[in-house]
């Protein structure tokens, strides 16, 4: 009997399991994939967007800071010169998940997934554990969904809600290339870009430290030219040019993550459709190819570089929202509401990627403003014992695209498992 089964080592689910282990509960830990970390680590997704404001308040929480700490004992973080410490290795950080579950001692179940659950009532009181065909059973007092798609609570008869109106966020497949000369790409970019915020260079442990980007739906960027000559050319299709964003990795002085494709489609593309999942990975792929030619033509520093990898998952950005006890929405966001029973805090904008053209959203808050999310947004409603975390949580479409980064899942998740090891207290 475990006091806590979380299904997915994701972000929010790692949190959540090393927070409660870490208050003395005897913690499970499901997770489908042969590593921890969920977006941060399969999806490629980094570094973290900054949770800090402009007059300095961190609103993350103490995770977030010692998980950041932990790689930068090995070079495998940094802080860059805005003051986001969240730029970290991606594969190093699979490493750190896996020492901190074993420090506070969580069992971790790899290569597993929940496909069934006990329930009496309105209370959980067992799942049911698939691997290579066994079916293992695993008894608690309290559960968590954060699967990203919000599995174990659909196996529940939980509401939820999916996309707005027939329509997701925009999918992405990120990769890696390496054998990149950083030095010559940022001699370059200095060249054509002196603005430091839409550019920004520095240097950090005598490694050179950048990022850069150029979308479809504005004219600021500098590489924008070179991405309609491609097009012109016949190199690129036009939806390659839709969101292209690349980073520097800490201890990979050669290599640059790149938060791109975005997936082309000309429909909807639903994460809950193994079809269209299906698509996005293969369409995402074909993409890739093309921005390889591209980047290895047209941006200095690039000519002898390799795609090291391509995302092993897709960055999804919306799936299931999971019915709760309070529903978060965009005016909440917005008006940055202030709750009694807080589990995290936020400055990040109302961010929607859409598949079409001049149809994202990016509504800001004022700098030093935060939004809260409430601990009845995790509670799931109508079943006793059962959580969510992370992106599933319940709220409205456009809040959500405010409350999915992250810094805000891991906080949301190390006050769940607070909160959770008290009420078993």
């Amino acid at each position: 009997m475990y006091d806590l089964i979380v299904a997915g080592g994701g972000t929010a689910g790692c949190a959540t399991a090393i927070s409660a282990a870490k208050n003395g509960l005897r913690v499970l830990l499901i997770e489908k994939n042969t590593f921890l970390g969920g977006s941060m680590t399969g999806a490629l997704v980094m570094p973290m967007m900054k949770n800090i404001l402009k007059n300095g308040l961190d609103l993350s929480g103490d995770f977030a800071k010692e998980l950041m700490a932990e790689l930068r004992e090995t070079n495998d973080s940094l802080i860059f010169d805005d003051g986001n410490y969240g730029w970290f290795n991606s594969e190093m950080l699979k490493c750190t998940l896996d020492d901190l579950c074993e420090k506070y001692n969580v069992k971790i179940l790899f290569d597993s997934i929940v496909t069934n659950v006990s329930m009496n009532n309105n209370k959980i009181n067992s799942v049911e554990v698939s691997y290579c065909g066994q079916k293992i059973e695993k008894k608690g007092k309290y559960f968590v969904d954060a699967t990203g798609n919000g599995d174990l609570a659909m196996l529940c008869g939980a509401g939820f809600q999916n996309g707005n109106n027939n329509e997701n966020q925009a999918m992405t497949l990120r990769f890696i290339m390496s054998n990149v000369n950083i030095k010559e790409f940022s001699k370059y970019l200095r060249e054509i870009d002196d603005n430091e915020e839409i550019s920004p260079i520095c240097n950090i442990n005598g490694e050179i430290h950048l990022s850069t980007a150029c979308t479809w739906d504005n004219d600021i960027w500098k590489l924008k030219p070179l991405f309609e000559k491609a097009v012109e050319n016949g190199e690129l299709a036009e939806e390659d040019c839709a969101y292209f964003q690349i980073f520097t990795i800490p201890n990979q002085p050669t290599s640059m993550a790149f938060n791109a494709p975005r997936i082309y489609a000309d429909k909807s593309l639903d994460p809950l459709e193994v079809n269209d999942t299906s698509y996005a990975l293969i369409q995402g792929r074909k993409q890739i190819k093309r921005l390889l030619k591209f980047v290895k033509k047209y941006l200095p520093g690039f000519q002898n570089a390799y795609i090291s990898q391509i995302a092993p998952m897709l960055g999804i950005r919306d799936s299931r929202r999971i019915n709760c006890e309070y529903r978060l929405t965009e005016d909440d966001i917005l008006s940055c509401k202030k709750f009694e029973n807080t589990v995290a805090k936020s400055n990040y904008p109302i961010d929607v990627h859409s598949r079409e053209k001049n149809k994202s959203v990016l509504n800001k808050l004022s700098d030093n403003e935060f939004f809260e999310i409430p601990l009845e947004s995790l509670k799931v409603k109508d079943i006793e014992n059962l959580f969510v975390a992370g992106k599933i949580i319940d709220s409205t479409f456009l809040a959500q695209a405010a409350i999915r980064i992250i810094p805000n899942c891991l906080t949301m998740g190390e006050n769940l498992g607070k909160f959770i090891s008290k009420r078993t207290g």
